[in-house]
């Protein structure tokens, strides 16, 4: 019952039909596709999609049966330069536009903070920057609602103006519109001062929000110094894989599960992970 893909961009900058072949080797149907990280020649996506791109690269992962399940747009919603911001909210609206033409219906970002690289910084804890991000978030959601996309948000504790799930919860009481959806991290999500109750985070998200999760990010982490590293592949570290992807099962059985921080020399070994775990493909 689980539905598992990787970011296309783990598997290299690449044309798309290299790209897409080189992905297939491994059996998996559905990717996070983030243009400009991904795609050999995309540099900076602004004012250049079409409906004629969307169908060409479509049509390119179609053929060995990969899907797009998330176009990932990851701007600086509060970026502290207001031309800036801006210029990243037209991003994200025109992925929205032409997301249908790539066969998707999910954008994806993360929430961003007051530096613009997004950088941790006191002031993601400032009420005046949470208002600043429903505020962006609100002009992403009107035009999720007008072209029929859901704009998915991804909290990060300890970095981002999301950094709770009281305050993801918070986001959803301001904007109750099915046309936003959450993309959940359990391990960009757990706090370094919370790192022993993993499990009990992880339950309490299912419990406050699977209802809005539109897609799962999974990947691992170690702790170092008494810090999170969470840039470990699938497997090779703390996370509780059997409770997780119990919780799918449960609450989102086939949610798109995209493996992070997983390349053509990790993702064997995350896969037979899975695999070795009993779980449902």
């Amino acid at each position: 019952m689980l539905n598992i893909g990787v970011r296309a961009h783990d598997f290299g900058k690449l044309s798309v039909s290299d790209l897409s072949d080189r992905i297939s080797k491994y059996g998996f149907n559905s990717i996070q596709l983030a243009l400009k990280k991904a795609i050999d020649g995309i540099d900076d996506v602004n004012g250049i999609l079409s409906p004629g791109m969307g169908n060409y690269i479509r049509d390119k992962f179609y053929k060995n049966g990969i899907n797009i399940s998330v176009l990932g747009c990851y701007i600086n919603p509060v970026h502290p330069n207001m031309d800036i911001r801006k210029r990243h909210l037209d991003s994200f609206v025109e992925h929205i536009r032409f997301a249908s033409s790539f066969g998707c219906s999910i954008v994806g970002t993360e929430t961003g903070s007051t530096l613009p690289n997004c950088g941790f910084t006191q002031d993601i804890y400032k009420e005046s920057t949470f208002i600043d991000f429903i505020e962006s978030l609100k002009v992403l959601v009107e035009a999720g609602e007008k072209f029929g996309v859901t704009v998915a948000i991804e909290g990060v504790a300890d970095k981002h103006t999301i950094f709770s799930h009281e305050r993801m919860m918070r986001v959803l009481e301001l904007i109750p519109s099915p046309n936003l959806g959450i993309i959940y991290d359990p391990v960009n999500f757990l706090p370094n001062d919370k790192l022993d109750k993993s499990d009990e985070l992880m339950i309490e998200a299912f419990q406050l929000f699977s209802h809005k999760m539109v897609a799962i990010h999974a990947k691992d982490y170690v702790i170092k110094n008494g810090v999170k590293d969470g840039t470990i592949p699938s497997g090779k570290g703390r996370l509780n894989y059997e409770l997780l992807f119990s919780l799918i099962n449960k609450h989102k059985p086939y949610i798109h599960t995209l493996l992070e921080n997983n390349g053509p020399d990790t993702i064997e070994d995350s896969f037979n992970f899975i695999k070795k775990l009993g779980v449902r493909l």
